[in-house]
């Protein structure tokens, strides 16, 4: 495998795509392929947002001409039937396009068994609780908790602003007319995209460049595609680090997956797993914990 390790100068560009299309001489699709493919690294974390501002002095690898394996599952719980594992910020649930090795299902395919199964996916760049079904007995029991509502999620996240007390979002959400690779909120009753609604609680305050932001909990009623993001951002607080819909930007995408619930798909016993806040939501909001309970 070839790398390139280099640093970025004070007279480079400060985005993380066109730092690499400067440096290593390529076209702004090429630069893109290579963040896509999960081939940059910005430290020693994957780098997935081409738009991310790289600090003067940042150390970047670039992985050259071969795949990237993703890195050892982390697995919270485990038995026979079920696994509920804790993916990084960075690596995309599934294949993506010109990376198939660098993904969470491909890890824990490697790591927990051929057999194993994502029953849900994560955005790339947030981090989280996924349940993971291990034999084919319990696809059908997890397929049908997650479509109805059965299993209980949780997230934190740290949003832009001061929020108080908790609330609901109710707005439709559908593909961003001039971006689609995006989505965009609609009023409740337009007929533009789906019914979307989630509730979220205010846990507590901090500072962001001398700007005040909140940690919030969060619960999905539905699950639409970068649901969290896009109803947060409606409301004029975007999540920390989700520059794509306004957010400020920083290191990482402030929203973890803390908290899941669920009825064992052979027991059909109650199953609830929590893990603590990562350690840079707690940085940015010092009195976050997990409220789990």
């Amino acid at each position: 495998m070839k790398k390139r390790v280099f640093r970025r100068w004070g007279d480079d560009p400060a985005s993380l795509r066109d730092l690499l299309a400067a440096r290593l001489a390529l076209s702004q699709e090429a630069a893109g392929e290579l963040i896509d493919r999960g081939s940059v690294l910005v430290g020693s974390a994957p780098a997935s947002d081409p738009h991310q501002a790289i600090a003067v002095g940042a150390k970047l690898t670039v992985l050259l001409g071969a795949s990237v394996e993703p890195p050892p599952t982390v697995v919270v719980h485990r038995d026979q039937d079920v696994a509920i594992v804790d993916k990084p910020p960075g690596l995309p649930s599934q294949e993506e396009p010109g990376q198939r090795s660098y993904c969470l299902a491909v890890g824990v395919a490697r790591d927990l068994g051929d057999g194993a199964r994502l029953m849900h996916r994560l955005d790339k760049d947030a981090s989280g609780l996924v349940v993971v079904a291990l034999r084919k007995s319990a696809y059908g029991p997890l397929q049908r908790a997650m479509a109805g509502t059965a299993i209980e999620r949780r997230y934190l996240a740290v949003a832009r602003g001061s929020l108080s007390g908790d609330g609901a979002i109710k707005k439709r959400i559908g593909r961003h007319p001039r971006d689609q690779r995006l989505r965009a909120a609609f009023p409740e009753y337009a007929t533009a995209g789906e019914p979307a609604v989630t509730r979220y609680r205010t846990l507590t305050h901090g500072t962001l460049h001398h700007e005040p932001i909140t940690a919030v909990e969060l619960q999905l009623e539905t699950g639409r595609t970068h649901q969290i993001r896009v109803h947060l951002s409606s409301i004029e607080h975007p999540i920390v680090g989700d520059v794509a819909y306004g957010g400020p930007a920083f290191d990482r995408l402030c929203l973890h997956a803390y908290a899941v619930a669920l009825p064992h798909p052979r027991t059909g016993k109650p199953l609830r797993v929590s893990v603590p806040p990562p350690d840079e939501l707690v940085r940015l909001v010092p009195g976050l914990t997990s409220p789990f309970t």
